[in-house]
């Protein structure tokens, strides 16, 4: 790798200076005559040292492209935790609910089954029973209601009923 120092460069035109030149013409002269501007100072690079810059600055610019997916691909998982933390927040207020013996409102209790099951499980055996129960409002927004209704016309509904039961309340026989 071949670089020339600006010191080398310095002392090289001081030599060119002080070597007398055997020819001098009147246009020599006359360029002396007007003040010189300092020479620019330079650096040559060898090809092998052009290309190992060219490799770091592309390295660097890949670099910062990772770093900038990578920033986004942050955002986006921010954004899905935050759904998720939405979603557990509206089932807990859900199964609250049903746990103090009110009446929820159907598509509320099949967002906490197909979102929580064991959370409906749990608040279905922890309800209290009332002899006034209160009717609450939906905890859904129009977002969660419209996701669910896809999801209901793209598969079979589940049964709310246990199974077994019969509709006319009688108990069925004990094997035994």
């Amino acid at each position: 790798m071949e670089l020339r120092t600006t010191r080398e460069m310095r002392r090289n035109e001081q030599l060119g200076r002080t070597l007398p030149k055997k020819e001098e013409s009147a246009d020599t002269s006359a360029q002396r005559a007007q003040p010189q501007r300092q020479a620019a100072d330079r650096c040559t690079l060898s090809q092998q040292a052009l290309r190992y810059l060219e490799e770091q600055n592309r390295m660097m610019q890949e670099a910062a492209e990772r770093r900038a997916r990578r920033e986004s691909e942050g955002k986006s998982e921010l954004d899905l935790l935050a759904k998720q933390v939405d979603m557990q927040e509206k089932c807990l207020k859900i199964a609250a609910s049903i746990m103090k013996g009110n009446r929820v409102p159907p598509e509320d209790l099949k967002y906490l089954m197909d979102n929580d099951p064991a959370g409906y499980k749990l608040a279905m055996a922890m309800r209290q029973e009332k002899k006034d129960p209160e009717d609450c409002e939906s905890v859904l927004d129009d977002e969660d209601t419209n996701s669910a209704a896809a999801q209901e016309s793209g598969g079979e509904a589940a049964s709310v009923e246990p199974s077994g039961a019969s509709g006319g309340g009688e108990a069925a026989p004990a094997q035994g």
